[in-house]
């Protein structure tokens, strides 16, 4: 079985905060569950922290804001799979593995943030990784605002042709439905009901960031218009992931 992503688990902790009972018993499933897999925690010692986005959101405690960019930038660079620490893993992610890159729905209806990264896993060096860490690092050098994850990934593939909720893949990319990783919505509350014969894992949505100073996010219609500013750039890097995945199906024929 030829596996496109490896067996590292990545996340992100910063700051001088405890981890919470839940956060332990998360991690916790994570070595229950998938006991050949590496888990690898990002924090100020070890995080690549160079651009200004990431000085910005440390300086400022930004801890959520600094894990979405952290989180992209070791994804691109060395591949696995990224958890949020508030995800309990409930069986092997093993079937996921053949997948070049993956993430899932958070919901059936359509929004800004229809598509989440709190579970999101890729081989190195993956184009929709690299596309999504430029959307997030030139939405923050224009307007200076820390934009949420799944408003950017969701962002990524619209441009790329995301059209309909369903599992789909899209130039390599495998979008699961919502039950595979985030069996309750953000605005409801978990009952065991919720998990389905398809559920891998379930995302609690402990909102740790809402404690934060980062309510100061932009309406709608402003993130509309800066979202409009950016797709000439974003237009260019839908058509290198396509391309790339074209020269990835050619290199595997051959």
């Amino acid at each position: 079985m030829n596996l496109m992503i490896p067996k590292t688990i990545h996340y992100c902790w910063f700051g001088d905060a405890q981890k919470s009972d839940l956060n332990r018993r998360c991690l916790d499933s994570w070595r229950r569950v998938l006991p050949g897999y590496h888990v690898k925690e990002w924090n100020e010692k070890n995080s690549p922290l160079d651009s200004p986005y990431c000085q910005e959101a440390h300086r400022k405690g930004l801890w959520s804001r600094l894990s979405n960019n952290v989180r992209l930038q070791v994804l691109y660079s060395e591949g696995g799979i990224y958890l949020d620490t508030d995800v309990e893993v409930l069986k092997d992610f093993g079937p996921l593995l053949l997948d070049r890159c993956f993430l899932g729905f958070q919901q059936r209806s359509e929004d800004d943030d229809w598509v989440n990264s709190a579970v999101l896993g890729a081989q190195s060096a993956h184009p929709f990784i690299r596309s999504c860490l430029e959307l997030t690092e030139a939405l923050h050098a224009e307007t200076g605002e820390f934009f949420r994850s799944p408003s950017i990934v969701t962002t990524v593939l619209r441009n790329m042709g995301l059209r309909s909720y369903g599992l789909q893949e899209l130039n390599g990319i495998k979008i699961y439905p919502a039950e595979y990783f985030y069996p309750y919505p953000w605005f409801s509350s978990f009952s065991p009901e919720c998990i389905k014969e398809a559920t891998y894992c379930i995302h609690y949505w402990e909102g740790s960031w809402l404690k934060q100073r980062e309510q100061n996010l932009p309406p709608n219609q402003r993130f509309k218009k800066l979202i409009f500013s950016v797709r000439r750039r974003m237009y260019t890097a839908g058509k290198r992931i396509k391309w790339a995945r074209n020269e990835q199906l050619h290199d595997d024929d051959g």
